[in-house]
């Protein structure tokens, strides 16, 4: 998947640049530059200061010495970080411009303190902020640091001796120990803040580290928990091998026998398959410790269930293009002996691609074979999938075949059409009643736009016994569009427009093979993903 622009290649620093610092010291001071922002409210600070210590404190110092040095340093971090970000001088230059920077500012600042007192001025204790901020750069050795402040001491104290020539009182206090004991202390302080800060900064450091070295799973690199199941948590993950980012999915520690096998089924399912339409595995094994993981593409964009929430119905071209797509997945695993058992909206996701809208089918965590013979993982009697999308033979806890995903996906397709369920408001018995013995209302009696023939394609599905159904997936996708029902990458892309609005929450659902739920944070996101561009059936 595209990846952010690659910084600039850093050439080993020579001469003067690699007596100062190293060229990942250069790069890591670069680094902190270009994320600083400017501190406006600093300089306004210090500006209202000297116009108090001018007017009331010292009345007889120079004003055009003081605010001149004032304003020669205000654009003097904004242009270093601008430097760093816009990478316009080599890395390891911008790395010494900073340390420069920090030397430059620390004179600027000792000027007014001539004016202002001296030796005795409390002007040094500005440099606080510069105590506390330098260290913050831990890629900078302990010798680094500690020459860097004692740059500081001696720029700001031979500013003051040089001061002494023209300033009699200056060159008095150089011979009073009450003078000299402040000067010093102030300095002691500083030099106790700044030690503080590069120890706090460094085992901070440390603990990061060893954070992110814990954060890893079999040559991932966990960046964030996108969700967490029952029996499962979803990683967005970086793949160190294939530099990529991944959907990874990892079985909690210590499940189940039933548990597992269905983890390793999915992943077994999903192998088989290489439609489009399928999301795709990447990977799958266990880790040294035997945690088991799955990783997948990375997908960007909205699952139907919440895009009907939050948008409403769709129109029945565009519900019409979906469910095609959809039997195109299905299709395949039907073909290869593979059953979904849990086809419903919000395990298909939609994403804005090159075509159009285009379709994954996503979560077969209770995917099985029908032309092999397994253990069962479920006891007999026990429903699988979702209420209201499962075939009335699986509420009965019978076996169902390729047909009960020709029921799920009709039911989702009454879904993107009305935006209710059928049978919507039935629960527990009411709801097996419903589905084994009657036909919900026409999705017409809802939408007004579908007509007599869709209405008709969508109950077939609906229909109490698989016998009543269609055969297949592809007898579907032809009375589909035989509709003759178009839907064109323009009408998407319009879609996607009007909802490219901030969504309410991202949601995550309870099975979480997911992550795009919490990558998505608009409806309208275009899709991101390694695959090749989506070919549309």
């Amino acid at each position: 998947m595209p990846r952010a622009e690659a910084p600039p290649s850093r050439s080993a620093p020579s001469g003067l640049l690699a007596a100062i610092a190293s060229e990942d010291e250069l790069a890591a001071l670069a680094a902190h530059m270009g994320s600083l922002g400017w501190e406006r409210w600093a300089w306004c600070v210090g500006f209202v200061f000297d116009a108090f210590a001018l007017w009331v404190i010292w009345p007889g110092s120079s004003w055009p010495v003081v605010l001149l040095s004032r304003a020669l340093g205000v654009p003097l971090q904004p242009l270093v970080s601008w430097l760093a970000r816009t990478r316009r001088l080599p890395v390891p230059i911008v790395g010494f411009l900073a340390l420069l920077y920090t030397v430059v500012t620390v004179a600027l600042m000792a000027i007014p303190a001539i004016e202002f007192g001296g030796l005795t001025s409390p002007y040094v204790l500005q440099l606080v902020s510069f105590a506390m901020a330098a260290p913050l750069v831990a890629d900078l050795r302990r010798s680094r640091l500690f020459a860097l402040f004692a740059s500081w001491f001696v720029t700001w104290t031979a500013l003051l001796a040089a001061a002494s020539r023209t300033h009699p009182a200056i060159a008095l206090q150089w011979s009073d120990d009450a003078a000299l004991t402040l000067y010093l202390g102030q300095w002691l302080f500083l030099a106790l803040t700044y030690v503080a800060g590069m120890e706090a900064t460094r085992e901070i450091a440390t603990l990061r580290r060893e954070l992110r070295e814990a954060r890893r799973l079999a040559g991932y690199r966990l960046q964030a928990r996108l969700g967490a199941g029952g029996m499962n948590e979803v990683w967005l993950a970086w793949d160190d091998a294939r530099e990529r980012d991944v959907a990874l999915k990892i079985l909690h520690d210590r499940p189940s026998e039933a548990v597992a096998r269905r983890f390793e089924r999915e992943a077994e399912a999903l192998r088989a398959l290489s439609s489009p339409h399928t999301v795709r595995v990447l990977d799958f094994g266990a880790s040294d410790d035997g945690v088991r993981f799955l990783a997948m593409e990375r997908l960007v964009g909205i699952d139907l269930e919440r895009l009907v929430r939050e948008g409403g119905p769709m129109p029945p071209a565009r519900a019409v293009h979906l469910a095609r797509q959809a039997c195109s997945s299905l299709g395949e695993a039907h073909r290869a002996g593979i059953v979904h058992r849990d086809v419903k909206p919000s395990n298909l996701f939609l994403s804005l691609g090159e075509r159009g809208d285009h379709l994954t089918v996503i979560d077969f965590g209770i995917a099985r074979r029908v032309d092999a013979p397994e253990p069962r993982l479920t006891a007999i009697g026990d429903a699988i999938g979702t209420p209201h999308f499962i075939a009335p033979e699986s509420l009965l806890g019978d076996d169902s075949d390729a047909r009960g995903d020709l029921y799920g996906l009709g039911a989702t397709l009454y879904f993107l059409l009305t935006g209710t369920r059928p049978f919507e408001g039935l629960t527990g018995l009411a709801l097996v009643g419903a589905v084994s013995g009657s036909t919900p209302d026409p999705p017409s009696s809802r939408a007004p736009a579908v007509s007599p023939a869709l209405d008709a394609v969508v109950l077939r599905c609906l229909a109490s016994a698989p016998a009543d159904r269609f055969p297949d997936m592809a007898a579907l996708d032809a009375a589909l569009a035989a509709l003759d029902l178009a839907w064109t990458h323009d009408d998407a892309a319009t879609c996607h427009a009007r909802s490219d609005r901030p969504s309410p929450r991202p949601g995550l659902h309870d099975d979480l093979t997911r992550p795009e739920r919490r990558a998505s944070v608009r409806p309208g996101l275009r899709v991101v993903s390694d695959r090749p561009p989506p070919r549309d059936p």
